[in-house]
């Protein structure tokens, strides 16, 4: 007869589980998994389903029976057994807390050099001809492992042919074969071939032709080869492949071609590497302190918000831009009063204002559309209408009253403003300092110079993460464009 886990059971296997990359499992009747999830620390995100909120999960708890982890030791082999799992079983939750539209499918279109791309709705291509490997949950995992693999195995993401080379053949992430809409015309072999007994000037011609067709030939063999590779790692083949460049790397070596071999060797150090790592996304540091300090800090700043509980879960978020080019938000979590980089989330704004806020703006709390403020209700929105992320116990953002005030304002029309979440926002000086806290149901700020040490230290690491999270994301985009600009 079939019996859920209790929450005393619940809580005795998420303590045994180990701190390290891989899959979960929730099962249910007939081991049949409910929901699949990826981690990059498996007891940490479990752990978000022992003190949830969210009444789905809740509802996915209580017919849970057991929880199975499988360990991948890399982000990389955790996404891609994650999408091979959810694929298979199907699991009913895994549906239900998210639509089609959600997940991510890298695309492959059925050409002589196919393109390589990303879409939530596959089916919804119905101009070309194409095959999809997919879904998957993680779409900035996802992208991050697209771009390490191009590295390795340089492909073409190109939507229309061109007579030019493109900006990614030059930097060596395409082949650059597929750039050139007349290649086919200009290597014609049967053209060629017709040079063979003429003068000898057409006779070099012919030579220097076929040279030429050589090269082609070879690069459209690796582009087909770099493609099927890229299949064959996001299939789960992994181990087949380095077989094949193995063997490939021997048969080089015999023929003496030893500069190919050299090159082949290097890419199967780099596949081994990418999966023996515990995240190719590079490490977020932080200012480690002992388990003894976070917990103190969490106890006084549950005691000075006066929540229910300790704030296992606080979620930090900024935006970054300049006169709204390049806009972007960023959120933060911590779990226990430490970085949790799982939960870390980078928002493009899709609806960026122009103009900046003014002094009197920033303190009229009446005002709540346009610039920082506008930009913070998009990445707000955006994130709480993810109900598969669990909600935070406290909420901690970069500005005044009239952050504040949207905050609030986004909860309660997404109807999740429960007693138990708490917001608060920070205000900085003329020199970028802490200066003072607004916090949710009170009617003047409180300068940060009355909190105990701790709390104070810990809420403006928060907010030091997110502000460097944002502005990182920001230079990415600021940089690229002008790459782009001067090529």
């Amino acid at each position: 007869m079939f019996q859920p886990m209790t929450t005393e059971q619940l809580k005795l296997v998420w303590k045994n589980l180990p701190e390290k990359t891989g899959i979960y499992l929730f099962q249910g009747a007939n081991n049949k998994p409910l929901y699949i999830g990826k981690a990059l620390n498996l007891k940490t995100r479990v752990s978000q389903y022992v003190k949830t909120g969210d009444l789905r999960l809740q509802k996915m708890v209580s017919l849970a029976k057991d929880i199975k982890v499988i360990e991948t030791g890399s982000d990389i082999g955790a996404l891609i057994l994650e999408s091979q799992l959810i694929k298979k079983h199907k699991p009913a939750f895994n549906i239900m807390l998210r639509d089609d539209k959600q997940y991510f499918y890298v695309i492959f279109t059925k050409e002589k050099f196919p393109k390589i791309f990303l879409s939530h709705q596959p089916s919804a291509i119905s101009h070309k001809p194409l095959t999809s490997i997919g879904p998957f949950t993680d779409g900035t995992a996802l992208k991050t492992t697209l771009r390490y693999l191009r590295r390795v195995f340089p492909y073409c993401t190109c939507k229309k042919p061109h007579n030019n080379f493109c900006l990614n053949y030059h930097i060596g992430k395409c082949a650059g074969i597929c750039c050139l809409k007349q290649q086919s015309r200009i290597y014609n072999f049967s053209r060629w071939q017709s040079h063979r007994g003429s003068s000898t000037k057409s006779g070099q011609l012919f030579r220097q032709r076929r040279i030429r067709l050589w090269r082609t030939i070879s690069k459209e063999k690796e582009y087909g080869r770099n493609v099927k590779a890229v299949k064959d790692i996001l299939n789960g083949e992994k181990t087949s492949l380095l077989k094949k460049l193995e063997k490939e790397m021997v048969a080089l070596g015999k023929k003496e071609e030893f500069d190919k071999a050299i090159e082949t060797r290097n890419k199967i150090d780099k596949i081994k590497r990418v999966f023996e790592n515990a995240s190719i996304i590079q490490n977020i540091p932080y200012y480690d302190i002992s388990n003894n300090h976070n917990e103190r800090a969490l106890l006084e700043l549950k005691k000075f918000l006066k929540l229910k509980q300790l704030p296992h879960h606080i979620e930090g978020y900024d935006v970054a831009n300049i006169q709204g080019k390049y806009a972007v938000g960023a959120m933060v979590l911590f779990t226990d009063g430490k970085p949790d980089k799982s939960g870390y989330r980078r928002f493009k704004i899709l609806n960026p204002k122009s103009e900046t806020l003014n002094k009197f703006q920033i303190l009229n709390s009446k005002f709540k559309t346009g610039g920082d403020v506008g930009m913070l209700k998009e990445i707000l929105t955006r994130r709480f209408r993810h109900p598969e992320w669990s909600l935070p116990d406290l909420i901690v953002i970069d500005g005044g009253k009239a952050q504040l005030n949207t905050a609030l304002a986004v909860l309660r029309e997404l109807r999740i403003m429960n007693n138990e979440l708490r917001i608060t926002a920070l205000t900085k000086d003329e020199r970028h300092r802490g200066s003072k806290i607004f916090i949710a149901g009170k009617k003047n700020a409180i300068p940060l110079s009355r909190l105990p040490i701790s709390v104070k230290n810990l809420l403006l690491q928060v907010n030091a993460e997110a502000h460097r999270f944002a502005i990182g994301y920001y230079r990415q985009l600021h940089r690229r464009s002008i790459e782009t600009r001067n090529f």
